[in-house]
């Protein structure tokens, strides 16, 4: 089914964006995550897969919609949005280009998350366009942090500003004490490097009291808030 370009360009212009709450250790919205939804018609697709079967291009104009959603939900509650950017479309100049336009475009308190899940480019290289960026008033994250490909690169050579540590590293946490002890380590790391962070994936009150016990204390996941259309955010 996903062999039918004109299937996929159907599902891309029918994409729904959803908003999950990003909050700190008081239960406070920070800022929501922007995140794109295939309608129901198309529930026989898996996520990932659609998105893993998209071009660069066409995964900027996700970015892109979703910079347009945030924009509105700024005017509208004050709220700021966090917005995926995939990072296949640092191989183009053109689509590298095209991110800073939409960024210019588009002014508001922000930030863009850039997954882990694939090789980051060269730090050199981003690190420029990460600057570009970062005068828009854009503040730079890295997601996913501990599934991916750059160990810890990622921390001396890259200038993200906030760290997002993904839902399998706290997974098991409160029976595994060698796994609190890295987590320890990561948290006093980001606080050296004065680096912000966001655990993802935090589902229980046991699992949040154990990050608030190793000084986490910025939150992501069902324990706090379910995604929802980002209508509805006020």
């Amino acid at each position: 089914m996903l062999d039918d370009p004109d299937m996929i360009k159907r599902a891309l212009g029918r994409l729904q964006t959803y908003a999950q709450r990003i909050v700190n250790a008081e239960g406070v919205t920070q800022k929501v995550e922007l995140l794109s939804r295939l309608p129901e018609t198309f529930d026989d697709i898996k996520l990932e897969v659609f998105f893993g079967e998209l071009t660069p291009q066409q995964t900027l104009e996700v970015t892109e919609r979703q910079m347009q959603f945030g924009s509105i939900l700024y005017s509208q509650t004050g709220i700021a949005s966090s917005i995926n950017v995939d990072n296949s479309i640092f191989v183009e100049d053109s689509l590298k280009a095209r991110l800073i336009e939409i960024c210019e475009t588009y002014r508001y308190p922000r930030v863009l998350e850039f997954t882990e899940i694939r090789p980051m480019p060269p730090a050199d290289e981003i690190n420029q366009i990460f600057f570009e960026l970062k005068q828009h008033d854009i503040t730079i994250a890295l997601d996913d942090f501990g599934t991916g490909f750059n160990g810890m690169s990622i921390f001396a050579d890259y200038d993200f500003d906030v760290i997002k540590i993904d839902q399998s590293m706290i997974t098991g946490l409160e029976s595994r004490p060698q796994k609190q002890k890295i987590l320890k380590h990561i948290r006093e790391l980001l606080e050296a490097l004065d680096k912000q962070h966001v655990v993802e994936g935090v589902e229980t009150q046991a699992r949040f009291d154990h990050l608030m016990d190793l000084g986490f204390d910025v939150f992501q996941g069902y324990h706090f808030h379910k995604p929802q259309p980002v209508e509805d955010i006020k």
